[in-house]
């Protein structure tokens, strides 16, 4: 059975699959209704030298937890006062580093699992940060609320936008929404 509260063991999953059976550089977590131009996720990570480490996405930074409606947070669950830096979950990339960090600490029994994934994957660059430094690379074109202009990530999108999306892309080589659902 699939909901919600899965995916952050999904993410873990996913850093477990990047480090133990591909090659990886870079692991990308996106949500299945999220289109992404490869290429520009690449030009993003580049930025940082060969080697370094990155966490690369639309980062939300003194974020504090909403207490009522849907995300409420309770104060036994998350105490603090604010979150982490954090990428929202339509779409960030890490590098390899990081989620071999991430795989490793889920293994040992030390990763602090919380209930949004987002929020967790930036808890656990954050204590990743505390021994080796992360390049933290913010874009508003990691789009979480739909499609803007100059997207790299688009939310929210249906099969029939992405592949409209993507025949604009290979026409004109240019990002473009398309607006039917």
């Amino acid at each position: 059975m699939d909901n919600y509260d899965l995916v952050v063991l999904k993410t873990v999953a996913i850093c477990e699959y990047g480090v133990r059976n591909m090659s990886a550089k870079y692991i990308m977590k996106c949500d299945d209704d999220t289109f992404v131009r490869v290429d520009s996720v690449l030009d993003d990570a580049k930025i940082v030298p060969a080697g370094g480490s990155l966490y690369v996405g639309n980062i939300n930074y003194y974020h504090k937890p909403l207490r009522y409606g849907k995300w409420a947070v309770t104060y036994e669950e998350w105490p603090e006062e604010e979150y982490p830096p954090y990428a929202n979950g339509p779409g960030y990339i890490l590098s390899s580093d990081i989620a071999q960090f991430i795989v490793s600490e889920f293994e040992t029994l030390k990763l602090r699992i919380f209930k949004m994934e987002d929020v967790s994957v930036g808890m656990w660059v954050e204590k990743f940060n505390s021994s080796k430094p992360v390049e933290y690379i913010h874009s508003y074109r990691y789009c979480q609320f739909g499609c803007i202009k100059d997207y790299v990530t688009a939310h929210y999108q249906s099969p029939r936008q992405m592949i409209c999306m993507w025949e604009k892309l290979q026409i004109t080589g240019r990002p473009i929404c398309c607006s039917m659902r």
